[in-house]
């Protein structure tokens, strides 16, 4: 009895130590950057390609030390692996790190003996994705340097420069003209109800916070955002080359149409046209053709797109004209960007000059009329 209590406790204590994740623990909850992500699958294809067994392919990365902070989660997976557990099973233990999509994807790979060539195929659809983040990020990225500074600027002139000519304005009975009053106006409104104005910037991000978190206000607010002039069809667009991505990358894998729009959806980050998305699933589960729920859904998807996916149809290479859609609509999303950026740009820098400009003006306006007085 004695023997069994102390192995009962001794389970007890191991129980305890895996409570705690002694040693780090199997860190399922990692998440793996896109950039570390498409390096590894990358590597993982060449290594099985060129004749390495995916064991030794990850144990290859196992030791890659720019893949170091991933080593506990690699070695776990290789183990299973090596213990006889398939790869797609093995990465799904870590769905924050490999979500639904990328395990199907491959684990169909794995039935049909191509697990290089789905790695492959799922490590250009990720490239795509960041190289378009990163093209729009670097686009945008001046713009908001141009709004952030000069928003800053205007402030700063509001509550402290304007105030102190205000000062020697009144000390010396210096006639303001309209414009530098209603700075001045504007000062004092800023230097008193400033935090305000602050409290209800935080009540209205929080308002749009609480109402995305919502799925009926998430979907009306991504639907009104699709109807914007200048930005619904940049967001129209980006939806629209995610959801051919992974169609497209689907049914490269094996999938069929039905079988992949469903998948399709929770790739899409706009709701309005995931449940467009849904929709099509329920209609061609029905019999109907894809082509047909395109043209239903016409206000979302490009004539193009429409007539290569009828084109698709009737020849039979319906994943081969997807190649064609997406570098399509990667084009356009660049071009797109480009131009508005192109359009906003020049009007931001105008305005902001103009407002500064202003600004600089009547804060030396009555001080021309203080010098002609003296003189």
């Amino acid at each position: 009895m004695s023997n069994f209590a102390a192995k009962q406790s001794g389970d007890g204590f191991q129980q305890t130590l895996q409570k705690f994740k002694i040693g780090g623990g199997s860190k399922k909850g990692m998440k793996i950057k896109k950039r570390d992500m498409i390096f590894m699958l990358r590597n993982i294809s060449i290594l099985i390609e060129n004749g390495l067994s995916l064991p030794k392919s990850l144990e290859t990365l196992v030791s890659e030390k720019s893949l170091r902070n991933y080593s506990s989660m690699l070695e776990d997976i290789k183990m299973r692996v090596e213990n006889g557990e398939a790869f797609s099973d093995a990465l799904a233990t870590y769905p924050d790190s490999f979500n639904e999509l990328m395990v199907s994807q491959i684990r169909i790979g794995e039935r049909s003996g191509t697990i290089p060539v789905t790695l492959g195929r799922v490590m250009h659809q990720l490239e795509h994705a960041d190289n378009l983040k990163g093209h729009i990020i670097k686009k945008m990225s001046y713009p908001c340097i141009l709004v952030t500074a000069g928003a800053g600027a205007m402030t700063f002139m509001l509550l402290y420069v304007i105030p102190t000519f205000q000062g020697i304005y009144e000390d010396s009975g210096a006639k303001l003209p309209a414009i530098t009053r209603l700075l001045i106006a504007f000062g004092e409104l800023g230097t008193k109800y400033g935090w305000m104005v602050l409290l209800a910037l935080v009540a209205l991000v929080s308002t749009v916070v609480g109402i995305r978190r919502q799925t009926a206000g998430r979907l009306w607010m991504d639907g009104w955002l699709l109807r914007l002039p200048m930005l619904g069809q940049f967001f129209k667009n980006i939806s629209v080359l995610q959801f051919m991505e992974v169609l497209g990358n689907l049914m490269d894998a094996g999938f069929t149409v039905v079988e992949a729009l469903e998948s399709c959806a929770k790739s899409v980050g706009n709701r309005a046209i995931r449940q467009s998305i849904l929709e099509m699933h329920e209609a061609l589960t029905r019999g109907e053709r894809f082509s047909d729920e395109l043209g239903r859904h016409g206000d979302l998807f490009p004539p193009v797109v429409k007539q290569l996916v009828v084109v698709g149809e009737k020849t039979g290479t319906l994943s081969k004209t997807t190649v064609h859609i997406r570098a399509h609509l990667r084009r356009e999303v660049e071009t797109y960007t480009n131009v508005m950026l192109g359009a906003i740009e020049p009007i931001m820098t105008a305005g902001l000059a103009t407002c500064i400009g202003g600004m600089v003006l009547a804060i030396y306006l009555p001080m021309f009329d203080m010098i002609g007085a003296m003189n």
